[in-house]
């Protein structure tokens, strides 16, 4: 979906975002219900799921071609300016749909202030099914950048994602990237280390991903508290948070690519 085509009408966009949103509230199971979102495996099973599709299908020579330039960095523009606002019409269309009442409960109910009790059900889907979609939109950005920039990523070996992911979060999720070794732009280990303490490895990469699952979970609640705001709340932080991704991402991938040149 290009929101930078004039061929394409904007409220048929906005309506296709509807649709991939109760789509995804179908596949909320798929990702592991509830307890994968309070537990913040969602992220993990998610990048697991869907990066390695992002990943085959970002073309360079396609954006070439539809943008009509070669220079990545005007590339880059349009593919985050896309994302962006593919983000932010999602996030207001989840905000229409969360009442007082719902978000009220997230945070009188359960454990750590975030509880997600049985009887809003609709309100768990709505946050679950976002939460999903925005880290799509924001998934994809990565790759289509990763293959812009030339830096290879790996879902079976996410440190890259995660690395970016973390530091645009922010908080206990890059504290957990540091005790790592994980850092923007950073070298990844080389294979033969990584193959010796593989299994210790994706361990921590799991430990990882959890807490940036969490803290994705708390922010996405978060910014839905004020009901008579947020619509347009959800709109502004999904299209910010977006922007901050993309960001970090292209810092991270071009000083990759200067270690590997």
């Amino acid at each position: 979906m290009n929101s930078q085509d004039k061929s394409i009408n904007p409220e048929q966009q906005r309506v296709d975002i509807k649709e991939q949103l109760e789509k995804t509230k179908q596949e909320f199971n798929e990702i592991g219900g509830v307890e994968s979102l309070k537990s913040g495996e969602w992220l993990n099973i998610l990048i697991h799921k869907s990066f390695a599709t992002y990943w085959k299908n970002a073309n360079v020579e396609y954006f070439e071609s539809k943008y009509g330039t070669k220079d990545k960095d005007k590339i880059a523009k349009k593919l985050i300016s896309v994302a962006s606002k593919n983000a932010s019409i999602l996030g207001g269309l989840t905000g229409a749909t969360m009442s007082t009442n719902e978000l009220v409960a997230f945070f009188t109910a359960g454990e750590g202030g975030i509880g997600i009790p049985a009887n809003i059900a609709i309100a768990v889907a709505s946050i679950g099914s976002e939460i999903i979609s925005l880290t799509r939109i924001q998934l994809q950005l990565i790759a289509n950048l990763g293959k812009l920039y030339k830096v290879p990523l790996d879902p079976d070996d996410p440190e890259d994602i995660l690395t970016i992911l973390a530091f645009a979060v922010g908080g206990s999720a890059s504290e957990a990237t540091g005790k790592f070794g994980m850092k923007i732009g950073g070298k990844l280990a080389s294979n033969t280390a990584k193959n010796i303490f593989k299994k210790e490895t994706l361990k921590a990469l799991k430990r990882v991903g959890q807490k940036i699952g969490i803290k994705i979970l708390q922010k996405s609640i978060v910014k839905y508290t004020a009901p008579l705001v947020s619509i347009a709340l959800g709109a502004s932080w999904n299209y910010i948070s977006t922007k901050t991704i993309a960001k970090i991402a292209i810092k991270h991938f071009e000083q990759r690519a200067k270690e590997n040149a």
